[in-house]
């Protein structure tokens, strides 16, 4: 028998409306963004709601950027009654919107903007599910999740990037890689948790003792790599032994139990075009690390260029 013979069956009341909704209708406010599309940073989003906002080098601005052809302070976002304005602060490499060199612009969805020689951003209004949306793609594409470093992938992208410049530029440039001692025996002792409570401490250590222009990242398991831009050999010695002396202070606490922390550290520079390719560096910074390790651990192995 089918359901619209019987007489004591339940009718149906379910009502399919057709009403339109305006996706241009929006809960949230659309806010501006300057978005970063090139670089190490690319992804970045900066909110510019309510503030002015200074770029440049100079730790002091909003927006810092550790390139040399930006200027310390390089430029400003300012409100002007409902337009976002941005204006040159001086710079040498100057600011250029949409290919046209400018003193001074008033921003339009979609612009895109040069500042110093390279970077290049992106101004658009968002509302905040967009706004998340693109911070997710970013930290899905370059955090490591367990200690909020830098990933592998970030890190190579960088290096070779820095590598091409340092070259070209006849700049040092110095490459730590890092490795946490006997680090199955904790697993093996404390167990796997507290291995990652060790892997998440070290990386807050690394974002704690370093400077901002200094890339750290989770190079794979239990080790790290450090990018040290425009930092000689010497330099690079003493960066990596206070960092390796601090490590090595603290006390990580786990269930009322201490665990002693101690990393080995090797050290390849690029001075004076020694190397050929970001390969030939990361291999001799590993050949350091793996060499700190067979001689006792909790050291540093550097060896200057010829």
């Amino acid at each position: 028998m089918s359901r619209g013979d019987d007489k004591n069956d339940v009718i149906d009341r379910t009502i399919i409306t057709t009403e339109k909704v305006d996706i241009n209708e929006r809960s949230s406010t659309l806010e501006p963004y300057l978005i970063q599309i090139s670089g190490r940073e690319t992804g970045q989003m900066h909110n510019l709601s309510g503030r002015t906002v200074k770029i440049g080098r100079d730790a002091t601005c909003q927006i810092v950027l550790d390139d040399p052809h930006v200027s310390r302070v390089h430029a400003e976002i300012i409100h002007r009654g409902k337009e976002m304005i941005l204006r040159d602060c001086g710079s040498t490499n100057g600011i250029f919107v949409n290919g046209r060199r400018l003193v001074e612009h008033a921003l339009s969805n979609g612009d895109k903007i040069l500042i110093g020689t390279r970077l290049y951003f992106k101004f658009c209004y968002q509302d905040a599910v967009e706004q998340n949306y693109q911070q997710n793609l970013f930290r899905a594409a370059n955090i490591d999740s367990l200690t909020q470093l830098y990933n592998k992938k970030y890190l190579i992208d960088t290096l070779s990037k820095e590598f091409s410049f340092s070259k070209r530029n006849g700049q040092a440039l110095s490459l730590m890689m890092i490795d946490l001692d006997h680090f199955k025996k904790i697993n093996d002792t404390f167990g796997h948790i507290a291995g990652d409570l060790v892997l998440k401490s070290v990386g807050q250590y690394l974002i704690k003792h370093l400077r901002l222009e200094n890339i750290a990242a989770r190079y794979g398991g239990e080790e790290f790599a450090v990018i040290l831009r425009n930092v000689n050999s010497d330099q690079a010695l003493f960066i990596a032994e206070r960092l390796r002396k601090a490590i090595e202070s603290e006390k990580i606490s786990y269930r009322g139990k201490d665990i002693e922390v101690t990393v080995s550290i090797g050290i390849a520079t690029l001075e004076n075009k020694n190397f050929e390719t970001i390969e030939d560096l990361i291999q001799r910074a590993d050949d350091y690390l793996y060499e700190a390790k067979e001689k006792g651990r909790n050291r540093t192995i550097l060896k200057k260029a010829a």
